[in-house]
């Protein structure tokens, strides 16, 4: 099979190109075959260093960018884009050389949770988080799974690449998002978990003590925010690893979040269309180890979807390496894994690290690279690409 070499992509960026023909030549030029496009996106305020038609973007929040059928959808309706790349964009691009992989942001979607409160997560305190839509909740799961279906069956698209299948941290940068305490890893996934009324149902007829869990959370935070003082994050590590290994309601409730996660993914890997494949990033979190807070158990993923695609991202090439060997060791070693990098200042200094990267995960068995992303890179980084795919690695 051809190496995956993907790219991630904004629809506006591809808007923005003039001559689509010589756009294409130009990434297959790098060492580009894929396009992994946004067709289910999140809002923000994004920087274009070569944007055409403006320089600094605010996208339409929790929009889907490809044409869908109503009929499809229950309870919760997707949020169409009012501006979206006409199908003969995207047929251009896949006549001249790009395949296309939907980027697909599943349940991190503040318009439906705005529109649909009750469907969003819920902490230990009764505050909603309308960021996050909830993976319990069945209006939500019909919602993923009518998405998914109704993406994959557009013809041009062979590939969904879903991001945010569950729940979303405390901490996800939502708009001003503001408090003066230090982060603190046991308060932050304590006050991401979710209690809403699919949870506490879901997980009490499975057995779980999820009430004394909300009770026992509560009680944590309140001692915390009463406080005199912050600790360290090591010592938030410490305490959250102490709370885990002593509280067993609260393991359970991890673990029944992550079976959650995984008999969705596993229903939209059997509703969509058998020549697409469906591929996870499982994680928000720096290190995918943590996934675990979104309710993503890498190994079980691994086995009921195509394949993981895990971001490793940061300048220090032997913390990347470990966190790769790590996930490496937690995924079955017959399950494929795709690596997303991003070749830019924010990462590096210059081309060569980033070179060293690339070729340092080839040589550990990585053949499916992708990169981020094309709205956000200068020129000279996208030519960083082409540095590092045209690097021979040496197997070992």
């Amino acid at each position: 099979m051809i190496p995956y070499h993907g790219l991630y992509i904004y629809p506006w960026d591809i808007e923005d190109q003039d001559d689509l023909p010589g756009f294409a030549a130009g990434l297959r030029a790098l060492g580009i075959n894929r396009l992994c496009m946004a067709t289910a996106y999140h809002t923000g305020k994004f920087l274009r260093p070569h944007g055409q038609h403006g320089r600094v973007v605010f996208p339409q929040d929790g929009a889907v960018y490809l044409p869908t059928d109503a009929r499809r959808y229950g309870n919760i309706q997707p949020v169409v884009a009012a501006h979206m790349p006409g199908m003969d964009a995207v047929r251009t691009l896949r006549e001249h050389g790009l395949a296309l992989s939907a980027w697909t942001v599943l349940f991190h979607n503040t318009a439906l949770g705005t529109r649909h409160p009750q469907a969003a997560c819920q902490n230990a305190f009764g505050d909603r988080y309308p960021y996050s839509l909830c993976p319990s909740n069945a209006d939500v799961r019909a919602y993923g799974i009518a998405l998914c279906r109704d993406i994959a069956d557009h013809p041009h698209i062979d590939d969904i690449i879903l991001e945010t299948p569950g729940w979303q941290p405390s901490h996800h940068g939502f708009h001003h998002e503001m408090s003066l305490l230090a982060s603190n890893p046991w308060a932050d996934t304590l006050l991401g978990l979710c209690f809403c009324d699919a949870c506490m149902d879901g997980a009490a007829r499975k057995g779980v003590d999820i009430a004394g869990v909300r009770t026992r959370v509560r009680g944590h935070i309140s001692a915390y925010l009463a406080r005199r003082c912050d600790g360290t994050a090591a010592e938030g590590e410490d305490r959250l690893m102490h709370t885990i290994v002593h509280d067993d309601g609260l393991r359970d409730v991890l673990r029944w979040r992550c079976q959650q996660v995984t008999s969705l993914v596993a229903d939209i890997r059997d509703a969509v269309r058998s020549d697409v494949t469906v591929h996870v990033i499982p994680s928000v979190q720096a290190n995918p180890v943590r996934a675990w807070v979104e309710g993503s158990d890498l190994a079980a993923l691994s086995g009921v979807c195509d394949g993981l695609e895990v971001c490793l991202y940061g300048r220090d090439t032997q913390a990347l390496l470990a966190r790769f060997e790590d996930i490496r060791d937690i995924v079955p070693a017959d399950r494929p894994l795709r690596a997303v990098l991003r070749p830019a200042p924010c990462d590096f200094t210059d081309a060569g690290p980033f070179v060293a990267q690339v070729d340092e995960l080839s040589r550990r068995g990585v053949r499916d690279f992708a990169f981020y992303n094309f709205g956000h890179l200068r020129r000279e980084n996208l030519n960083w690409i082409h540095q590092a795919l045209s690097v021979s690695p040496v197997p070992r």
